[in-house]
């Protein structure tokens, strides 16, 4: 098979699929982009080929010869753009959840999985294991009658084939288990009869955890002995990544792990393999991948969140473009957090993602002037694709480089990549046309001396106080002034709110040599970011001593110096020098305000934290829908 380049598009789940697992128009578009982008090699996503091993609603089948047609005609799309393509094979297992599936779950042995709600599956007999390996074969002999170029098998991240390899989940005492050669038995069983039922035309890739970071679980060492007997059997391409759903955070990483974290991994596997092998593991900079290859860590490498972010990465990498690439920042927010939502996955930095139809720049019949106040996240795209669509776009921003609260994140602990798109943004809305003016503190008189027919307010949002006994006469201090500026003569602070804000808050005072108390009323920290992120900012922060962490805890009252902090059964004073309070964020809405007395006929759209405090997420998209409809 031949492939263009050495990119290959990674089988994200996507949910655009039906709820019988058809492939929808949205997919389709979705995967036609990243072919017309250039990626050399795609996957479709884990594909089940058993309803009863299907473990997302709008997971993507092919379980049936029904499915073939609507799959053929996105094979289709994807080589005539001159993309290859084939599915992911698969079956879940253990981590089936029944309320999902519709059906009891099955798995190498009775070990539950905490996420399928306290269910617990049910081990195999070898009749069933014999049914599930017809299962693939038929998968793949209708992914070749759709036209597809390959076959992958899914054997990574905690289902069927790699429950089977792990000594974690096969407790079975039969030739399914036991020593090593029992647990790869079934696996190799599976490849052996989707070989049989395809020939020698198309090649086989097989997906693997390198380590799923688990004790007694499947190791690189495993892997290393394993990786032979699946080329001997018909395996030509092994595509390594990591974790299981107990790792979660190994299989799809966040901005608090480094680039290229899997290389070592892949290189490892590579010494004992004669064919191909690819990598995965937040490549999203052309210059990592680059690098993974030029040093002997793969062959390929196995780009995800990248292609999700920017379907033109390749192109644009290839013709040395490659400070126009929309770089993921690895936020998960649109993507995996979405996904474990059971919805449909989006991007934070491409609203065009999953969207390619809806949001084709449409050319706008009746250009306007319009003004944008706010250089954040939300004013940046508004700007951006209304410059597109040929409106005359001014976007002010107070300060002299664009960001709003996005820029702070820059001097967050592990959260500094989340700033990194704001350059792509800014540069794109310029090149888009729009004119950015920095330094402008705007006022409704400087928006109506450009006599805009519509006004885009997004001034986003700015900490408030809470209303706690005492605090006017407190020491209380604006987190972001925390961020921004060093301190001195500072012992002990009081941090109000657990939330990233808060944890980042904490993180800083304690480099600056503060001691901190931490108090979060809930009984959780940063639940308002993505459980893998927060699994690293909560493991930081409670390893730093200098941190006292109150949680299910309040602040009653606020002296010059002293609070007195209630649990809910004990009440108790603390001496502080400093008060940050973190949760609260309120609209900065004094622009809008005037525009609205100044001129009541003026067509004004309030955006992003300025018309409520919100995710980026959110606050990106809804300046698409609203850019795009104007």
């Amino acid at each position: 098979m031949d492939v263009r380049n050495r990119i290959i598009g990674s089988p994200m789940e996507r949910n655009y699929c039906t709820a019988e697992g058809r492939v929808t128009q949205r997919y389709v578009d979705y995967m036609e982009a990243r072919a017309r982008g250039g990626v050399g090699l795609l996957y479709t996503e884990a594909t089940y080929v058993d309803p009863r091993g299907k473990g997302r609603t709008l997971q993507m089948g092919l379980h049936d010869d029904d499915l073939v047609p609507d799959f053929a005609r996105m094979v289709r799309v994807v080589h005539r753009h001159g993309g290859v393509i084939g599915p992911e094979l698969n079956y879940g297992g253990r981590v089936v959840q029944p309320w999902i599936s519709g059906l009891e779950s099955r798995a190498p042995s009775v070990v539950p999985y905490a996420g399928a709600g306290g269910y617990a599956p049910r081990a195999l007999d070898r009749g069933e294991i014999a049914e599930i390996v017809a299962r693939f074969a038929d998968a793949a002999r209708r992914a070749a009658e759709a036209g597809c170029d390959f076959i992958g098998i899914h054997s990574a991240h905690g289902y069927l084939l790699s429950q089977f390899l792990s000594p974690w989940c096969n407790k079975r005492e039969d030739e399914y288990g036991g020593d090593l050669a029992g647990r790869m038995r079934f696996p190799l069983e599976v490849v052996a009869a989707v070989r049989k039922m395809v020939g020698g035309a198309l090649p086989i890739l097989y997906r693997i955890s390198g380590d799923e970071h688990q004790d007694n679980g499947l190791s690189l060492e495993d892997v290393c002995a394993i990786a032979p007997h699946l080329v001997a059997t018909g395996v030509d391409l092994i595509d390594v990544s990591a974790g299981m759903y107990e790792t979660n955070w190994w299989i799809t990483q966040p901005m608090e792990m480094p680039q290229g974290v899997l290389a070592p991994l892949a290189r490892e596997v590579r010494r004992h393999v004669n064919v191909p092998v690819s990598v995965s593991g937040r490549v999203t900079d052309p210059s990592v991948a680059e690098h993974l290859i030029e040093s002997g860590a793969s062959d390929f490498v196995t780009l995800g969140r990248a292609l999700h972010a920017d379907p033109e990465f390749p192109a644009k990498a290839r013709g040395g473009r490659t400070a126009e690439i929309c770089t993921c920042i690895a936020c998960n927010q649109g993507c995996s957090d979405m996904h474990t939502r059971g919805l449909p996955i989006v991007c934070l930095v491409n609203t065009s993602t999953g969207r390619e139809r809806e949001y084709a720049i449409r050319p706008t019949p009746a250009p306007k002037r319009i003004v944008v106040v706010g250089g954040g996240p939300a004013g940046l795209e508004a700007a951006r694709i209304l410059a597109l669509r040929g409106h005359s776009v001014t976007l002010f921003e107070r300060d002299e480089e664009a960001g709003g609260q996005m820029l702070l994140s820059r001097l967050a602990p592990g959260r500094e990549e989340f700033s990194g798109h704001l350059p792509w943004l800014a540069g794109a809305a310029a090149r888009a046309g729009a004119t950015l003016e920095f330094g402008v503190e705007a006022s409704a008189h400087t928006v109506l001396a450009r006599h805009p027919d519509v006004v885009i307010v997004a001034t986003g949002s700015a900490p408030g106080v809470p209303a706690i006994p005492g605090i006017l006469d407190s020491p209380v201090v604006d987190p972001y002034q925390i961020l921004r500026r060093p301190l001195g003569g500072i012992g002990r602070a009081l941090v109000i709110g657990g939330d990233i804000r808060g944890v980042a808050v904490a993180r800083v005072l304690v480099g600056k040599g503060v001691d901190v108390v931490l108090v979060e009323p809930t009984r959780e920290l940063v639940t308002d970011i993505g459980m893998r992120s927060r699994r690293f900012q909560v493991g930081a922060l409670e390893s730093l001593p200098q941190i006292t962490i109150h949680l299910g805890t309040t602040v009653e009252t606020l002296g010059r110096r002293s609070a007195v902090l209630w649990n809910g059964s004990d009440r108790w004073q603390v001496d502080i020098d400093l008060v940050v309070p973190t949760r609260m964020l309120l609209p900065v809405t004094a622009v809008a305000d005037e525009l609205y007395q100044r001129d009541p006929s003026l067509e004004v759209h309030v955006l992003g934290d300025c018309a409520q405090p919100r995710t980026a997420l959110e606050a990106i998209h809804d300046a698409a829908a609203l850019a795009h409809r104007l």
